[in-house]
């Protein structure tokens, strides 16, 4: 294959701790330890992308495993772990071939030090350009910032857009809610003189707010329901933008439908609550 056929695939060298540091899963196989040094036989892990791209089936990454491949040179590589896809530029960016190699096989002269750790990493800062220093107080240290910061460029595209979409989701919940406020002010309006006549033969306030409610309860559960089927069409259109969280998320539907419908309830109520304190003697003189 040559030119622009020739496949290409990211590249990293890492440390023996890096999948578990970065808590990404493999989903096949296993990662790299203190075996795999310059004497042992090549070894990478590959991702899910590059499983599916060179070795496909039913199982991409479980046929992945213990295959060999050539990286320009005449050595070979032994796959023997497949990791799960990530992020590597953009959260919007397409699934990426990335290939990791052990950092005792596959030396660097730069190499970014990763710590995970469970106290405040901005405290932990100063700790660790001690110890660095301790181990060589020639070697430069520089870039050191959290990994929240580092993200922080990169995201702020993405959480401007969120906060947007976010402001504009809320707004039209708001008109959502007073839509079907209005509309159901204005069916109990109409059915004033009705009320009335409920009421003087004997119905029971609840049996008012029961049926001023219902209208309002069906328009809120054919609404939910054709909101969720678009949705559900939708959300394809931004699984690009979403990582660690699946497009049809059932906690997030849940959730959203339980608000939406709470709002619906909550604005059919306050009409249908006014309609129970209706005098029969007016309501049967409105027009």
């Amino acid at each position: 294959m040559r030119g622009a056929n020739v496949p290409s695939a990211m590249t990293a060298s890492v440390g023996t701790n890096y999948f578990e540091t970065m808590r990404t899963p493999l989903i096949e196989g296993r990662g790299f330890g203190d075996g795999d040094g310059q004497d042992a036989p090549r070894v990478i892990v590959v991702n899910e992308t590059f499983a599916r791209r060179f070795f496909p089936g039913a199982n991409p990454s479980e046929n992945a495993i213990g295959k060999r491949v050539r990286f320009g040179g005449e050595q070979f590589w032994q796959i023997v772990g497949v990791a799960r896809d990530g992020k590597y530029f953009s959260i919007g960016e397409a699934p990426r071939m990335f290939v990791y190699s052990p950092l005792l096989q596959d030396y660097a002269t730069s190499a970014t030090l990763i710590v995970r750790t469970s106290s405040n990493p901005e405290r932990m800062i100063s700790t660790i350009r001690d110890e660095v220093r301790k181990l060589d107080p020639n070697l430069p240290v520089f870039g050191v910032k959290t990994l929240t910061e580092h993200m922080g460029v990169s995201l702020f595209p993405a959480r401007v857009a969120a906060t947007l979409l976010g402001g504009f989701g809320l707004l039209a919940l708001t008109l959502a809610g007073i839509g079907i406020y209005g509309v159901m002010a204005y069916a109990v309006t109409q059915r004033t003189r009705e009320i009335g006549i409920r009421v003087a033969l004997g119905a029971r306030p609840t049996d008012v707010l029961r049926l001023c409610m219902r209208h309002g309860v069906l328009l809120s559960v054919i609404g939910v329901l054709i909101g969720l089927v678009a949705t559900f069409a939708l959300t394809r259109l931004m699984a690009s933008l979403l990582y660690g969280v699946s497009p049809t998320d059932a906690v997030t539907f849940i959730s959203i439908s339980l608000l939406l419908t709470a709002v619906a309830l909550l604005a059919s109520y306050l009409p249908a609550r006014r309609a129970t304190k209706v005098d029969p003697m007016i309501a049967l003189r409105h027009e």
